[in-house]
């Protein structure tokens, strides 16, 4: 069935689209800051009937549930430190080694999700090593 394009579900597709990965209440936060008309039964309503358009993916990370528009197929890694969401592309997972016992089935789809510190967090945990060095001196 064919749904039309509503003011309200171009509303939820263009935050999310600007906002990268959003977690449902952030949507909404995002959407009541911004002013936008709209109910909490519209906003789920138009998740789910993207979701089901193949417009937006819902991704479970970690311990929250994440919406992000349909791009090429990707996978995250999550700062363990700041919650940063970075998408690694398929492209940087070649070398990536998938055991033959479930090559020898027919893999129709995957999600990874790696885990760890990005950039900012991994060079501040550094310099706060340091200072604690320097105290406990």
């Amino acid at each position: 069935m064919l749904r039309r394009n509503t003011n309200q579900k171009l509303l939820v597709y263009n935050a999310i689209d600007m906002m990268g990965h959003v977690t449902t209440e952030d949507l909404i936060s995002y959407l009541k800051q911004n002013d936008c008309d709209i109910s909490l039964a519209t906003i789920y309503r138009n998740l789910s009937i993207l979701s089901l358009e193949g417009k937006i993916k819902k991704n479970n990370l970690g311990n929250s549930l994440i919406y992000e528009t349909i791009k090429e197929k990707h996978c995250h890694f999550i700062c363990k430190s700041c919650g940063d969401i970075i998408d690694i592309r398929k492209e940087d997972l070649k070398g990536l080694v998938i055991p033959e016992d479930i090559m020898d089935n027919e893999v129709t789809d995957y999600d990874f999700v790696f885990f760890g510190y990005c950039k900012k967090c991994k060079k501040n945990n550094r310099k706060e090593d340091v200072e604690n060095e320097k105290v406990c001196m």
